[in-house]
């Protein structure tokens, strides 16, 4: 065929295709009269066919298999051919009835007409084959719309399409849907052609609409709806009823061979039975024609309904339930919300393992939400469930509305609301988002407004409405928070720390005496102004201590001279800028006096009152119980110190375990062997990790986790942090002479990991001024074991646990747990009794029979003092004694002489420990005490990897005690940690850690299935908006970075897995899209990955001696090369429009040496231009030393 006639030719008119007349045949006469003579015959004819097609009937459906056929075009006009077949039935009856009556040349020319079609159809011509039961009967041949042709039409490929004349009016059932696909596949109208497509979850008109899901269907067909289905229903054993073994369905299960009965139609039958095909079921007989649904019962509609609910998942079957929950009570908001955080799940529910929702699907289930949302709030009475509906409304309508459509609704719904505050902190986290139109002193100007308008709200309540205050009292010590971490994060660190020490000194420093707010900010003026040491600082004593003894107030510090800052000697300009730039930023992190030198340079190291008036707090007196709390939590969030509130807001979460240790393992990764592997302890060190805060995880050793393990070494950076010491001093004055007791184990924490050797002054001070805390006595003693002092810490049990304290079991434990290291069981279970029987003596050095009477008391003391703690509702002394009572049963000999190994006798029972440790967290559990639950959970895994580090133990015991764990507490970062730890031998195909932690990242639309029915109704809709804390996105990405660096089960972790890790972080709005640390570890990343690239594509990198294959080697590595480059720019642009108040990450394009080298100049002169731009802290004119720089160059050349 030729080129011209292969191209598609306009359709002819559809007169060229009519048939032309036939001319009349000579034969006709005979052959009417051979017609006449056959008549007899067709009924013998027809029953031997009929017996024929039971013997053909597997060899059909063989062939029918491999016969092509349009599937839509069957589907959706089933009942249209139903229909048709019925009324051909009919006046195929009556035509029997009058075929004998009838006028000769009637019977003629019916017979004449029927024997014309039957000679066009290919399929007739063949004698002698049994009919198959998808060929058209002589009845279905009749009809003048629908006949068969086995033939493709060749003018279909020249066309373009069939011929459109031929084609009946007709609409596809289902808007295009295939049968048994769930909505991936469609076919929809191009114009006038008709194309099948393939496309997404929840793409095109409806399908990912929870409305339509076929769940709702069969609810609606239970409550009176006529439904017709294509699958049959499930019995009570789980097989098919019985009533639907034999019906007919389409199937959509490979086909199987199998013997099938005899069902056929008797031969006198001439109504037309419904096809096999069809989606009315199994063939009736006319008594059964009636509507069956109109008939049918309440009870067996819902039996049905039952089968059908009982095939769905938890996330369908609590979908319809709210749906109908909805329709019932349109006004209950909180199963709005529930339905809307149920979508997430719904989605997964369709997607692979481990399948991320990207692209499209992103922006089709935000519209999917949106539109929930938006049914949902005409609805809403309440007005704080209003103000969760409409923050995540806005919140969805992000990843929907172009820009200048969301800044435009974000106005309209500040101004309906302006008295919501959860809405109001939503704007603010969008404006700060916004690179084009950010700016320092507005969105500056935007909080100090907050503030102002926060506290005249506060003054008026704390007077009327003592609970309307308590909130604004939250609320305003979360904005001022939120103020000052955004000035230290712009740079202005000098400007935060002193609004913090004014705050501090009138919150806890405040004279006696002091009168109403305006006099006071009066008399505090004079006390700043005067330069005298403040809080923090050395010699500090206090506004106090200034009005009541202003004779004895210490003199001004003496000026501060300023280290000479020369120009580094290197060859990069930007480089020795951004070095200058951040040596001032180090000396400019604490507010200088007006005599210190350098202040004529660079005047806004030195702070005035006036700067500070309208950002520092001031309560009442009768709300400082209630705000000095929070003011000493949001004190340590602002210093980036761990705190449990912080956790979930990116905006000011502290700081992280550093990426830069598994960032340095990659490319040296060395090959180990399991056993190396196993011998490798957990990392410990979870500064910033998702846990329930005690004190072993405050003065553990290198043998536990540590909650403050790396803040030693993350306060060293100068760049945007405070300075440590100021935190250390402002602490000490705080516990010492404000009396803040609760700040008093933090304190000696952080003061021995800056200098153990110094912990041991610091504790002494502090047992000085609470001399019958017994917690510090057992935070000394811990300290000193952990400095390998282990003689020094028994003197100082010994010493507490003689004063006989009310709360002194915590030292019992504590020594105890000591003999347990070393590996002094017998001992140690004497320790642990001595705390019940006094008549033992402390100071025992040799193991010594124990009673069994002394085992049942001990173990009644136990039980009955753990017992009575928390029906009074003290919690700590009830952990301490169920603490005590797990040890008892873990070393009592009576309990472990069956199960412990002679050989191994530093090991005890521990099923009996788990099992009394499981019995009172349960209890836990039922009381609602979950901070408590937790760290009971976390001294049952303490003793668990005590136990399996002691000895020989079952692996899927422990992972199977660690699974159970995480099952409770999916983001505690210890348990995560541990299961790691034990995974980490394994060499298995799938990673079942990685399978935890996305089984954990996926959770917070998943848990509302599951906590909604043990919440209270209350804090039920709470659960939908709950953020993934951002450990447990920063554990995902350093497993992934310790896995591809050797340090995990290995081979199973690469670069694009850790990518991904990053990218589902940097993704989330509500957890890590924010967060800083996470984007300055991800670029980290890519420049590592960069340099490697650049590595592996060097000259002598490969010693291959073919140079095709040296050629088409180096070809992909320059393109990985360039890929990596690309990848490394586009994440730091995505990262400053992310976060565009951050110093720190425009300094990443200096200090990243992938950015710094390889960005161009034109682009490194953009990145300080947006910093001065943006209104952050620069400290060193870059036109200015540019300048210098130049001249400095230039006197080099001509002195060479």
């Amino acid at each position: 065929m030729s080129s011209d006639e292969v191209k598609r030719r306009a359709v002819p008119k559809f007169t060229s295709f009519a048939p032309a007349t036939p001319a009349p045949e000579a034969g006709s006469e005979k052959r009417h009269s051979t017609d006449r003579g056959s008549s007899k015959g067709l009924e013998k004819e027809e029953r031997e066919k009929n017996r024929g097609s039971s013997r053909g009937r597997e060899k059909e459906d063989r062939e029918r298999r491999h016969r092509p056929r349009d599937h839509d075009w069957d589907r959706h006009r089933d009942s249209d051919r139903e229909r048709e077949r019925e009324r051909e039935g009919k006046r195929e009856r009556v035509k029997d009835r009058d075929r004998h009556h009838d006028s000769h040349h009637s019977r003629h020319y019916d017979r004449a007409r029927h024997h014309r079609r039957r000679s066009a159809s290919p399929a007739s011509q063949s004698k002698g084959k049994p009919p198959s039961r998808h060929e058209p009967s002589h009845t279905t041949q009749s009809n003048d719309v629908f006949y068969f042709d086995k033939k493709e039409d060749p003018l279909i490929f020249r066309y373009g399409g069939n011929e459109r004349s031929k084609i009946p009016a007709y609409r596809r059932y289902g808007a295009g849907k295939i049968i048994g696909s769930p909505g991936y596949l469609s076919v929809y109208f191009q114009g006038s052609k008709e194309v099948f497509a393939i496309g997404g979850p929840g793409e095109g008109r409806g399908n990912g609409s929870v409305f339509r899901d076929k769940t709702l269907m069969n609810w609606a067909r239970a409550k009176g709806a006529k439904a017709k289905h294509i699958k049959p229903g499930v019995g009570e054993n789980g097989s098919l009823a019985a009533e639907d073994v034999d019906g007919d369905f389409i199937s959509l299960e490979p086909p199987r061979k199998r013997q099938r009965a005899d069902i056929s139609p008797g031969p006198g039958d001439g109504r037309k039975k419904p096809d096999y095909r069809s989606i009315y079921g199994k063939a009736k007989s006319d008594d059964e024609e009636s509507d069956t649904d109109d008939t049918s019962s309440d009870s067996e509609s819902e039996g049905k309904v039952g089968s059908h609910l009982s095939e769905m998942s938890a996330a369908k079957k609590r979908s319809l339930e709210l749906h109908r929950q909805i329709k019932a009570r349109p006004g209950d908001t909180k199963a709005w919300l529930e339905l809307i955080g149920l979508q997430d799940a719904l989605l997964r529910e369709h997607q692979l393992e481990g399948q991320s929702v990207i692209g499209h699907q992103v922006k089709t289930l935000a519209e999917l939400k949106l539109s929930l949302y938006e049914e949902a709030l005409p609805h809403a009475a309440d007005t704080s469930l209003k103000e969760t509906l409409l923050t995540g409304m806005m919140r969805e309508g992000e990843k929907v509305w172009d820009p200048k459509q969301l800044a435009k609704r974000w106005e309209e719904t500040s101004k309906t609301n302006p008295d919501s505050f959860l809405l109001w902190v939503s704007r603010l986290n969008y404006e700060l988002s916004q690179v084009a139109t950010f700016t320092n002193d507005e969105l500056k100007s935007v909080m100090v407004t907050k503030l102002q308008s926060l506290s005249q709200a506060l003054a008026i309540a704390s007077s009327s409405d003592e609970n309307n205050a308590s909130a604004l009292c939250t609320q305003l010590i979360y904005v001022f928070v939120r103020l000052t971490c955004y000035l230290r994060d712009s740079g202005y660190v000098e400007l935060a720390v002193a609004v913090w020490q004014a705050t501090l000194e009138l919150n806890f420093c405040r004279p006696s005496n002091a009168p109403g707010f305006q006099s006071v900010m009066e008399d505090f003026s004079d006390f700043w102004e005067s330069e005298v040491p403040r809080i923090g600082e050395e010699n500090a004593k206090g506004w106090r201590h200034f009005v009541e003894d202003m004779g004895d107030m210490a003199d001004p510090p003496e000026s501060m001279t300023r280290k000479p800052s020369g120009i580094p000697e290197t060859k990069d300009p930007f480089g020795a800028w951004a070095s200058l730039e951040r040596q001032q930023a180090a000396e400019a992190r604490m507010p200088a006096r007006t005599l210190d030198e350098g202040t004529d340079d660079d005047p806004f190291r030195v702070i005035m009152f006036s700067d500070i008036k309208d950002l520092v707090l001031w309560f009442a007196p009768r709300l400082l119980p209630q705000a000095q709390p929070q003011l000493v939590e949001a004190l340590l969030t602002f210093c980036r110190l761990p705190t449990y509130s912080a956790l979930r807001d990116p905006f000011i979460a502290p700081r992280g375990q550093a990426f830069e240790f598994a960032l340095n393992q990659l490319g040296r990764r060395e090959a180990s062997t399991s056993v190396e592997i196993e011998r490798k302890p957990p990392l410990f060190g979870q500064q910033g990790g998702n846990m329930a805060l005690s004190q072993e995880l405050l003065f553990s050793g290198q043998d536990w986790f540590q909650y403050l393990g790396q803040w030693s070494t993350l306060s060293k950076e100068t760049d945007g942090e405070v300075d440590p010491g100021w935190v250390l001093e402002t602490l000490r004055y705080l516990v010492l002479t404000c009396s803040i007791e609760q700040l008093a184990e933090y304190y000696l924490a952080l003061a021995w990991l800056k200098e153990p050797s110094g912990a041991k002054k610091v504790a002494k001070g502090l047992l000085k001024r609470y001399s019958s805390k017994m917690r510090l006595y057992s935070a000394y003693a811990m300290i000193e074991y952990a400095n390998g002092s282990v003689g020094m810490a028994e003197k100082v049990l010994l010493s507490a646990t003689s004063q006989n304290a009310a709360d002194s079991q915590i030292l019992w434990n504590t020594w105890v747990w000591m003999h347990l290291k070393t590996g002094k069981n017998r001992l140690a279970l004497v320790r642990l009794l001595s705390s019940v029987d006094s008549t033992i003596p402390l100071d025992v050095k040799s193991s010594s029979p124990v009673s069994p009477a002394l085992l049942l008391k001990a173990r009644a003391h136990f039980s009955t003092k753990r017992d009575y703690s928390l029906s009074s509702h003290q919690l700590e002394p009830a952990l301490q004694y169920a603490e005590s009572f797990a040890l008892l049963e873990y070393l009592s000999p009576n309990s472990t002489e069956n199960s412990r190994s002679t050989k191994f006798p530093s090991q005890g029972n521990f099923t009996s420990a788990l099992a009394n440790i499981q019995s009172f967290a349960t209890e836990l559990h039922s009381l609602g005490h979950k901070t408590l639950h937790e760290r009971v959970l976390q001294t049952a895994a303490r003793l668990l990897y005590h136990h399996v580090t002691h000895g020989p133990y079952k692996p899927s015991t422990l992972r199977q005690h660690l699974h159970n764990f995480i099952r409770l507490f999916p983001h505690n970062t210890l348990f995560l940690s541990l299961l790691a730890w034990a995974e980490q031998s394994t060499l298995r195909i799938n990673d079942p850690v990685r399978s935890i932690l996305r089984e954990s990242l996926s959770l917070s639309s998943s848990s509302t299935i599951k906590d909604t029915t043990d919440s209270s109704p209350e804090d039920s809709h709470a659960a939908v908006i709950v953020p993934i804390p951002i450990p447990t996105h920063r554990f995902v990405i350093e497993y992934e970075l310790l896995s591809g660096a050797g340090l995990r089960q290995p081979g199973t972790a690469t670069i694009h897995s850790t990518k991904a890790a990053f990218e589902a972080a940097v993704s989330d709005p509500l957890a890590c899209k924010y967060n800083v640390d996470i984007w300055i570890g991800y670029i980290r990343f890519l420049a590592q990955v960069y340099l490697d690239a650049i590595s592996l594509s060097s000259p002598g990198s490969s010693s291959s001696s073919n140079t095709g294959t040296r050629e088409s080697g180096k070809k992909k590595t320059d393109a990985q090369t360039a890929s990596a480059l690309k990848a490394l720019k586009d994440v730091f642009y995505r990262a400053i429009a992310a976060c565009p108040w951050s110093k720190r990450l425009y300094m990443e394009a200096f200090s990243a040496t992938g950015l710094v080298n390889e960005l161009s100049s034109g682009e490194l002169r953009a990145v300080v231009g947006t910093m001065v731009a943006k209104g952050l802290r620069v400290h060193v004119d870059f036109e200015g030393f540019g300048r210098k720089w130049k001249e400095k160059e230039e006197e080099v050349r001509a002195r060479e």
